[in-house]
């Protein structure tokens, strides 16, 4: 009896360790998901462990269920992941939900809501799923911060729409990645608000209708077939969103159709076959529709009418280098929509007018006539021959013999003469959006702004100004050199220059003859053996020379053709030599504007387009630095403005800018920095090239020759505006900055005071 007594609680106390032990094993390894939410009370929170989870779950109550350690949910692929019926208030966080089944007819998912509202579906990674989230019948659906892939096996067609809302007001769709999907699709949802998404590789990345008073804010929609098609509602807010590279058989950035009441602002619509298409929009005789600070750049059509639509107001957009700003659909009347609104017009990059007044609007309209898109409008295809020489040739008769006049398609009575950027900014930090991509949107902006086109370079400053902060940083500088001395006898060209250049940075040499720049340059290409320590990209110059000019472009003062051979043989011959295969010639030449001239013989070349193709050559490897040595000595005006935007186009796509230059201008237009050198030493660093003229004391002298009757009244007028002027003989003597020589000339003419002509007595 006494032995019985004595085991019998050691026997008790086994048991007990045993169910403890049973009970650790069952929550940690062997938890039982469906089973967990069949137990559990309405509005319960389940927190499901790390691990895999085979099958198809079904929620049946209002419940929150939460992954630890992103647990999986794989369907084995058969069905829906997970199924939400006749439930509100479910919340789903944190769970990788793949493996769904094939079915179309089925729509198998990773998770499909029926009349659940309330939904939250947010921080999941959804991969391997025919339709990736339904909502149907559940107003004031969440669905948040999700990354949404498909079934990459299949034919985008056969896959399922990667999100799809309907009948579902008040629904909220904020910070989704969504990739390789079928369609992202909202029908019959009032109130919807699309925000911080980035859609891209899908067929349609945003399709809704019948969705009055939607907003949609700050998406990046970018490498669909069509970026957005809306239909049917009402009411829609589009502002700061970025439609890029959309470019499928249509190819619309977005296509608005029987939509009434849009009001766009600050959106950006980037080489897309059609950046905007309106299709009976609005339909409402009743409605207006309002689009302002909206950037339209290099799209194949910036916006296309069907020739029917009528009441859209257009007013402070930019309209940059599309291959035709505006188009229409087919023949017709087109009429009634305004491109001047409130004295405001638009920036249009092929405007040849001027702005006298100084007020920022061209004195002259804006007229979109062309005889060549008078025929695209009346008969599409012939956008096959865009930018051919066929149209070329038929331009060019319509304006030499007036028989061929094309009819104006529409005019902007006030066009601005600087471009206007939208504001668009990063979203909030997630898993779909690093916190650069704001940065790269608005480089991108401005890096396309800057091909305007017109030769009005003073314009490219807001460019300029948007993209000097916007530089892409690296630990490793792309150039750095320390204590740089070069002796030629007893005679030091440079002497101990030490400096660094960032990744994505401009830095320019300045200086007179024999400071010492061409030195510089010549040392870092390996050219000249110098004291001290030049690395290219993180490699010796000396000693690692072949690694360290791999990364270099470069671009001399003096160019050294074949002249027989043509532009095309030229940069073959150069491709062979840097190992670059062929296709990359026709890319260079297309990057510089030469395609038309490849077949010219060198010889035949302009100054301006020889210069074009040495920086062809010099991008052949797509190295990331260019260096050039005063690359627009030897050009004529125009050419020069032209070379100066291909330069600002390549510091926009991040490459690494050195360059010399005697031209102060092009300085401030070009530069993020400027090294200011004498005698072979650094004698000042500028950070604000706008500023160097100022802090070098430098002035030039212009003499203004006007009528003796109207000496007074100028004499006056410049003292008033500031200027240093003086009488001089038949004219005035006006001291100004190099940069800002034209400003006396254009005060007087704003006050209609006559100017015979101007000369320069001295400059820089």
């Amino acid at each position: 009896m006494k032995r019985v007594t004595l085991w019998l609680p050691i026997l008790i106390l086994s048991f007990i360790l045993l169910g403890l032990g049973a009970s650790r094993t069952a929550a940690s390894g062997s938890f039982d998901l469906q089973a967990a939410i069949n137990a559990a009370a309405p509005g319960a929170l389940i927190q499901v462990p790390a691990g895999l989870y085979r099958g198809n779950f079904v929620i049946d109550k209002p419940l929150t269920l939460v992954g630890i350690d992103w647990p999986v949910l794989d369907a084995n692929g058969q069905g829906t992941v997970i199924s939400i019926d006749n439930v509100p208030d479910v919340t789903v966080r944190g769970f990788v939900i793949r493996n769904s089944g094939t079915r179309l007819d089925k729509e198998d998912a990773g998770l499909s809501a029926y009349q659940a509202p309330g939904l939250v579906v947010e921080h999941n990674r959804l991969e391997d799923i025919l339709f990736g989230i339904k909502a149907k019948d559940s107003a004031g659906s969440r669905i948040v911060a999700n990354v949404i892939g498909a079934k990459p096996e299949l034919e985008v067609a056969a896959r399922g729409d990667s999100i799809l809302v309907w009948y579902s007001h008040d629904s909220q769709i904020i910070g989704n990645e969504v990739t390789n999907g079928r369609d992202v699709v909202f029908w019959y949802n009032n109130g919807a608000v699309i925000r911080d998404n980035v859609i891209s590789n899908n067929r349609y990345g945003l399709h809704f209708m019948y969705c009055d008073d939607a907003l949609v804010e700050n998406n990046r929609i970018e490498h669909n077939s069509v970026g957005a098609f809306l239909m049917y509602s009402r009411n829609l807010t589009l502002r700061q969103n970025i439609f890029a590279h959309n470019r499928g058989p249509s190819g619309y950035g977005i296509g608005l159709k029987d939509i009434d009441g849009v009001e766009a602002t600050d959106n950006l619509f980037s080489a897309n076959r059609v950046g905007m298409y309106f299709d009976n929009s609005p339909w409402s005789l009743d409605v207006s529709q309002h689009f302002s600070r909206n950037a339209f750049m290099t799209n194949d059509i910036g916006l296309l009418f069907a020739p029917s639509v009528k009441r859209n107001h257009f007013s402070q957009n930019s309209f940059i280098e599309n291959g035709e700003q505006v188009g229409l659909t087919s023949g017709g009347e087109f009429k009634d929509n305004f491109f001047t609104v409130a004295g405001q017009g638009n920036f249009w990059s092929d405007y040849t007018g001027y702005d006298a007044t100084g007020d920022g609007l061209g004195d002259l309209p804006y007229v979109s006539q062309s005889l060549f898109e008078n025929m695209m409008d009346s008969h599409p295809a012939l956008r096959l021959f865009q930018l051919s020489p066929a149209q070329q040739a038929i331009d060019l008769a319509a304006r030499a013999f007036p028989i061929f006049q094309p009819k104006p398609k529409f005019s902007d009575e006030a066009p601005l003469m600087a471009p206007v950027l939208p504001a668009i900014t990063p979203p909030p930090a997630g898993p779909t959006w690093p916190l650069w991509m704001g940065g790269l949107t608005l480089l991108a902006v401005a890096g396309l702004v800057v091909l305007s086109g017109s030769g009005r370079l003073s314009e490219l400053k807001t460019a300029r100004a948007v993209t000097k902060n916007l530089c892409y940083q690296k630990e490793t500088p792309m150039i750095k050199v320390t204590g740089l001395t070069k002796r030629f006898g007893n005679f030091k060209a440079v002497d101990d220059l030490s400096f660094t250049v960032a990744p994505g940075e401009a830095l320019a040499l300045w200086g007179p003859n024999g400071a010492g720049k061409t030195t510089v340059i010549r040392s870092l290409l390996g050219l000249l053996s110098a004291e001290g320590k030049l690395l290219v990209n993180g490699y010796d110059a000396q000693t690692e020379g072949k690694k360290a000019r791999a990364a270099i472009g470069y671009v001399p003062q003096e160019l050294a053709f074949y002249d027989d051979l043509s532009a095309r043989e030229t940069l073959v011959f150069y491709a062979r030599l840097k190992h670059v295969a062929s296709e990359r010639v026709d890319q260079v030449l297309a990057e510089v504007g030469l395609s038309a001239h490849g077949h010219k013989a060198v010889a035949a070349l302009s100054g301006g387009m020889k210069q074009r193709l040495a920086l062809a050559a010099a991008l052949l490897a797509d190295p990331p630095l260019l260096i050039l040595d005063e690359p627009t000595s030897n050009l004529d005006t125009a050419a020069r403005d032209d070379f100066i935007k291909l330069l600002l186009t390549q510091k926009a796509r991040g490459k690494t800018l050195l360059f010399t230059s005697h031209r102060l201008e092009e300085v401030e237009l070009l530069a993020s920095r400027v090294l200011v050198l004498a005698e072979g030493r650094l004698k000042l660093s500028c950070d604000r090239p706008a500023e160097l003229a100022k802090q070098l004391g430098m002035t030039m002298s212009l003499k203004i020759i006007l009528p003796q009757i109207w000496h007074d009244n100028a004499l006056d007028l410049l003292h008033q505006r500031g200027f240093s002027a003086s009488r001089n003989g038949i004219g005035l003597r006006v001291d100004v900055s190099p940069s800002a020589k034209m400003a006396p000339l254009q005060a007087l003419l704003a006050e209609n005071i006559e100017v015979n002509n101007f000369e320069i007595e001295n400059g820089w």
